[in-house]
């Protein structure tokens, strides 16, 4: 396992720079990444993606998505699914977000996006190519074997071996499974079009 702090992340532009993010972990048709949603603005576009947005705070906002309609997501760790390359435009409820975003290649890459409490947390254990367990609020200590790794609000931990978790009454978390299409087993919780 290992640990990746969110005060250590870079914050960069988006690609059409309109927007700042803080990458998680990037691979090879793949993404998964925090955002932060300070202005009205269109989104990038990644062709060929499928595409999970996690409102983390924040007021909330709207996604108006050619050939799907209008999205508001305005309730805190509930995952929303729509196609990474259609054209979307951003409009903000009130004031900026942070929200979480996980991204993978239609043809090769498949992702899965869960979000649990601490009492009702469940952790996958699956041969998926990534698992990221990212600590949206409160705080935990993940183990494995003789090592613990203490969690803040935004840290993730990359899981390559089954771990254990202790977590505060007010922890909410959101596990991130991508998988190979071509490889190993895909994610559990897949919500694929």
């Amino acid at each position: 396992m290992r640990p990746i702090r969110f005060a250590d992340l870079a914050i960069t532009p988006w690609r059409n720079g309109a927007g700042r993010k803080a990458d998680i972990a990037t691979g090879e048709g793949w993404l998964a990444g925090f955002a932060f949603l300070d202005q009205d603005a269109p989104f990038s576009g990644y062709a060929d993606h499928d595409r999970t947005i996690t409102l983390i705070d924040g007021p909330g906002f709207e996604l108006e998505i050619a050939g799907q309609g209008v999205i508001r997501v305005d309730q805190p760790y509930v995952p929303h699914r729509f196609d990474g390359g259609a054209s979307t435009t951003c409009r903000l409820l009130g004031g900026p977000c942070r929200v979480l975003n996980a991204m993978t290649a239609r043809g090769d890459h498949a992702h899965g996006v869960e979000v649990s409490r601490g009492t009702e947390f469940r952790l996958h254990e699956s041969a998926v190519e990534v698992a990221l367990l990212v600590v949206l609020q409160g705080a935990a200590t993940v183990s494995a074997g003789h090592r613990a790794i203490d969690l803040g609000m935004l840290d993730t931990v990359w899981r390559d071996t089954p771990v254990g978790i202790a977590a505060s009454a007010d922890a909410v978390f959101c596990q991130i499974e991508i998988a190979n299409r071509k490889g190993a087993g895909l994610p559990r919780r897949l919500n694929t079009v």
